[in-house]
């Protein structure tokens, strides 16, 4: 039987959203990956601070940055532009029209020159339909009658291919880096340090810590609408 590796025993526990490797960010660290020296309790708390640098960033900035298929109702913006929550747009399934069960023409909208921002552009405009109500049959509320499904995000490292690599913004990944290195520097003296590290104030620590670098990326990819 083949023996089994140290890296193949341990448990990987990157999270769904991780926007870095383990590989990647010990590299950064000055680390080499394939030292079996280092222990997995170091490995695992690398893994574990990557994922709540990665959960932070998304909290702050309001977005999901991992490529993944969503589905969203939303009312008309009774303009040209319909703001959906995630982006960049990859592609677009389908916008239903609730209220009538039909399949809006995908030739009538696109997305080719507002998708980074997540705007459908469309030239006839999203109607703006409201429930009325009250003795003068005023508007009350916006109707959600528009389901969007479609695809948004980057390919994140960990799940890059030789035919798909990633896409996510480097600076995105060197900012979850940067927060997971000065969270090692706080644990003191490397490696002995966090080995023994928990990240029960993890999120403080960024929230009161956070350099102005780190900070100015978050940011520039704060979501806008």
């Amino acid at each position: 039987m083949r023996e089994v590796t140290r890296m193949e025993e341990r448990r990987k526990l990157l999270a769904d959203n991780a926007m870095t490797t383990l590989e990647d960010l010990m590299e950064f660290m000055g680390m080499d990956p394939k030292d079996i020296g280092i222990p997995d309790s170091v490995k695992n708390n690398l893994e574990r601070l990557i994922n709540a640098a990665s959960g932070y960033i998304e909290r702050m900035t309001d977005r999901r940055f991992g490529r993944k298929e969503y589905i969203e109702g939303h009312h008309g913006s009774g303009w040209q532009e319909l703001c959906l929550n995630q982006y960049p747009i990859v592609d677009v399934k389908s916008v239903m029209d609730v209220e009538s069960g039909q399949i809006i023409p995908s030739e009538s909208y696109s997305f080719s020159d507002t998708g980074e921002i997540g705007v459908l552009y469309r030239d006839g405009g999203w109607a703006d339909r409201t429930f009325l109500g009250g003795l003068a049959n005023d508007r009350v509320a916006p109707k959600r009658y528009l389901k969007v499904t479609y695809t948004a995000g980057y390919i994140l490292p960990k799940d890059g291919t030789d035919h798909s690599a990633s896409d996510l913004p480097f600076d995105l990944q060197y900012a979850v880096w940067q927060m997971v290195q000065q969270q090692w520097n706080l644990s003191h003296n490397g490696a002995n340090g966090l080995s023994a590290f928990t990240i029960s104030d993890v999120s403080w620590t960024f929230d009161k810590e956070l350099n102005t670098q780190v900070q100015n990326v978050i940011e520039q990819y704060r979501r806008w609408a």
